[in-house]
């Protein structure tokens, strides 16, 4: 009876993790002064917003590798990683009316980085407290900065509460 019991344990366990990770996936890439990368991982994280004290922003990473909580909030980081090679990826903050408020393409191909809501397309199928999906891309090649890139990526990931966030509470 305990085996049976550990064994049913051990299935439920994998297909919790099995769906968890599931839902934490993209399709897509990434293409940084013509050098592509493929972003297959999601992640969705919330932070306090910058804009609106009070409200949490949601961050989305679409990249090339999975990628903790911390390292998804961790923009300075993540750009640190692309710089190295370590690291490809689309990063996105989203404002509590589900409008981008920047996007920044990360790539070791890129002299600078560049982060703005000027190029995004989003296209929202899922948008609340519990998950994030969609499609982000470009209307074409970008070319600033003396520089040019494209993405098109299709994601879907739970969002990550963070703690420590303070949001506004309810009446």
């Amino acid at each position: 009876m305990r085996a049976a019991a550990a064994g049913l344990t051990a299935i439920v366990a994998a297909v919790v993790f099995a769906t968890a990770a599931d839902a934490q996936t993209a399709w897509g890439g990434l293409v940084a002064t013509g050098q592509r990368a493929d972003l297959g991982h999601a992640i969705a994280v919330e932070i306090d917003s910058t804009t609106e004290p009070g409200y949490l922003d949601v961050v989305v990473v679409a990249s090339d590798r999975p990628l903790t909580a911390a390292q998804a909030r961790d923009r300075d980081g993540l750009e640190a990683m692309a710089r190295r090679g370590d690291l490809a990826a689309l990063h996105v903050v989203i404002d509590p009316d589900a409008r981008v408020k920047s996007a920044a393409p990360l790539h070791r191909a890129f002299t600078t980085f560049v982060s703005s809501a000027l190029w995004i397309r989003w296209t929202p199928t899922a948008y609340d407290e519990k998950r994030v999906a969609g499609r982000f891309a470009t209307d074409g090649t970008v070319r600033e900065f003396r520089q040019a890139w494209s993405y098109d990526v299709t994601f879907e990931a739970p969002v990550v509460l963070d703690p420590a966030a303070k949001s506004v509470p309810r009446k």
